[in-house]
């Protein structure tokens, strides 16, 4: 298993308690989603459950695959799921389907791929002549006080990266419709901002193992400036 599914593996259990933003951009996609009651959905990355959670009652698919990388994920997005719905346990950079997806859509999974624009190639090529692709992902600016603190701290090139909207853009085609979103979670500590990120499968090093000191330090900083973290969102819904 990637690092990657094996740290969303693990906050299964927790992702529900940490994670109001993503609640809230899934809502905030499932709002820009206009599809005729009936059709076929394919899901990459779907968490615990939140995009068909909010789409479900409106479009009423006739079947509904979620997939996820990590299996733990794909298991908790079962439990909520209507009978016409299954999970699969997949690689949204790979995607293991056959095309003709009345939607295809993904809420904050594309900022963890490593090659992003395959992956959207990837999506696109799924969905049937008139359907749609929609997708939610994070752009530059996400998380813009925590870099801040690292750096304030000396960690060099501090993490995540996103990318501009600019860089984003050309992923899809030209008759897409892209939107930005600014949503804020606020920490009553740098500790809890900390265990919180665990607790949603981000842990605060995003990948990269900190020294214990430099974390303590990293998470002073962060405290003595809010404590608080921005999520820059991008809102993409892709007629095809």
């Amino acid at each position: 298993m990637s690092c990657v599914a094996d740290r969303f593996g693990r906050a299964a259990a927790t992702y529900a308690e940490a994670t109001p933003i993503q609640r809230q951009v899934a809502a905030a996609l499932a709002e820009r989603i206009a599809l005729a009651p009936g059709g076929r959905v394919a899901e990459f990355g779907c968490g615990v459950g939140y995009l068909h959670q909010a789409l479900w009652p409106r479009l009423q698919p006739n079947l509904w695959i979620a997939t996820d990388l990590a299996p733990a994920m794909a298991k908790a997005a079962a439990l909520t799921l209507p009978p016409q719905g299954l999970t699969a346990v997949m690689d949204a950079a790979r995607p293991a389907l056959k095309p003709g997806f009345d939607l295809v859509c993904s809420s904050l999974t594309l900022q963890w791929l490593d090659d992003p624009t395959s992956a959207v190639a990837a999506w696109r090529a799924l969905a049937k002549p008139g359907g749609t692709l929609a997708v939610a992902t994070l752009i530059d600016g996400s998380f813009a006080e925590w870099r801040k603190a690292l750096a304030q701290t000396g960690v060099a090139d501090p993490k995540p990266d996103f990318p501009s909207l600019q860089t984003l853009t050309p992923w899809f085609g030209p008759a897409a419709c892209i939107e930005t979103l600014t949503l804020t979670q606020t920490h009553a500590t740098g500790l809890d901002f900390a265990r919180s990120s665990r607790a949603a499968g981000i842990d605060a090093g995003f990948g990269r193992a900190l020294d214990a000191g430099v974390m303590r330090r990293a998470l002073k900083a962060f405290e003595a400036g809010g404590p608080a973290v921005t999520y820059e969102v991008a809102l993409i819904v892709e007629p095809l």
